[in-house]
């Protein structure tokens, strides 16, 4: 029986940096995945949504300035998108794989699972470790409706050689949202079909409404209030019946996702067998990030129930699970943390919704206009452009910033830098920035 002195589920961002450290720091290390070694983000998710989004982007800004320095219209070629992304990802899975035994972590491929509190099975085989860490992330939250193994999953998003003629997505989160943008803009006639009055819970909602407005203005068709019964198929398309308050409809497409929301990936594991509680919202830990009911277990990344899915804070929790095993003992703070879905316009926020602000009993002054016309983006020829902020009286402290714009994404870092170093609005405001820039925009909010 293989035994270790640290054994990792999980090789995305935070499993391969426990066990790559473990590992440096003289720890006997194994890691396990049930998929290609590298995690979601690097192959499934985050990375090639963005190199995808740059043919998209490029179209955007085309079309937004044909007549006025650019004569034709950019095509979209899906396939050459694909190709593009995939090149980036193709060897991601050998080369951390190869880092990892490099640094003499033993590498596992396979589904294991807890016989106890000490021991893991692997085909047939039992593995044993003083510390268990669990960063096996989130998974695709099942629809419980007849029909729904026709659904893919976002990461059968970048296996799709060609953009379908029509497609449905259950589901208007940051998901459903970015990949309706792309399809769109790549020619598809898209639908989203959301149970909730609000696309892109728990975003802001006036920016998640100006988000929707510039998707019906893009051509992409929005459902909301609508309960997803079934799907059936019918040749070669499907039929997505939903219901409303006005009765029953049903719509056909090509293809169907399910971006109803993700959950963590742990059922496979049988943590009961170790003892180890879970919530609906993963592991739970307590503020070192161990087990509640089992400290020798620690969870990291998405799967934690401390967590947000967001790739910079699985990377900081993983260091701070690192240097609860090596005894540098760390608590868990959870920072203030932005959040973007990269739809063309981007929208994202940082800190509290005006609702959270007014539930938390603050005293605040709120800084909120459509900025459509304002110069940066008249210079790119955008239709939309909004903003707002929330700033407490008293203190002058940043308590919320939700941006809809081509560059919110980066206008929000400066406001995670502001409200990370508790600078006040004032200072926020005498502060000079590049001119003509989105950043000196922040200036006049």
């Amino acid at each position: 029986m293989e035994k270790f002195d640290v054994f990792v589920f999980g090789t995305g961002t935070a499993g391969k940096y426990v066990a790559d450290r473990c590992a440096r720091n003289g720890k006997k290390v194994g890691i396990i995945d049930n998929r290609e070694y590298g995690g979601t983000c690097s192959q499934r998710g985050c990375d090639p949504k963005k190199l995808m989004l740059a043919s998209m982007e490029a179209y955007e800004f085309g079309k937004n300035m044909t007549g006025n320095g650019i004569n034709n219209i950019p095509e979209i070629d899906f396939n050459a998108a694909h190709k593009y992304a995939k090149r980036y990802v193709s060897d991601i899975p050998s080369n951390t794989e190869e880092m990892l035994k490099n640094d003499g972590v033993a590498c596992y491929h396979g589904d294991a699972h807890f016989v106890d509190e000490h021991t893991i099975e692997l085909d047939g085989e039992q593995i044993q470790s003083d510390i268990f860490v669990i960063a096996t992330g989130l998974k695709t939250r099942p629809l419980g409706i007849p029909g729904e193994e026709f659904t893919l999953e976002s990461g059968d998003f970048f296996a799709l050689q060609e953009a379908p003629k029509s497609v449905v997505f259950i589901g208007a989160g940051y998901i459903g949202m970015e990949f309706s943008h792309m399809l769109n803009r790549s020619g598809s006639r898209v639908t989203l079909i959301e149970r909730d009055n609000q696309v892109m819970k728990p975003f802001e909602a006036f920016t998640a409404n100006k988000l929707e407005a510039a998707s019906r203005d893009q051509g992409i068709n929005i459902i909301k209030n609508a309960q997803v019964s079934s799907i059936e198929k019918s040749g070669n398309r499907f039929i997505v019946n939903y219901a409303m308050e006005d009765g029953t409809h049903q719509i056909t497409c090509d293809t169907v996702f399910n971006t109803a929301g993700r959950v963590p990936s742990v059922d496979a594991l049988k943590l009961e067998n170790a003892n180890v509680i879970t919530t609906d919202s993963g592991v739970k830990v307590n503020e070192y990030l161990q087990s509640t009911s089992q400290p020798h277990f620690y969870a990291c990344g998405d799967v934690s129930n401390k967590n947000l899915p967001l790739t910079p804070l699985s990377s900081k929790e993983a260091k701070v699970v690192l240097n609860n095993i090596l005894n540098k003992k760390e608590k868990f703070k959870f920072p203030t943390i932005p959040s973007v879905a990269f739809t063309l316009p981007n929208c994202g926020g940082i800190g509290m919704t005006e609702e959270e602000a007014r539930e938390a009993g603050h005293d605040f002054e709120i800084h909120e206009r459509d900025a459509s016309d304002w110069f940066n983006n008249q210079r790119i020829n955008a239709k939309h452009y909004a903003f707002k902020i929330l700033v407490e009286k008293r203190t002058e402290q940043v308590l919320g910033a939700h941006i809809l714009g081509h560059e919110a994404a980066e206008q929000l870092n400066i406001f995670a830098v502001v409200m990370k170093a508790g600078m006040k609005w004032s200072d926020l405001k005498d502060t000079i920035f590049t001119y003509p820039s989105w950043g000196n925009d922040i200036l006049s909010m």
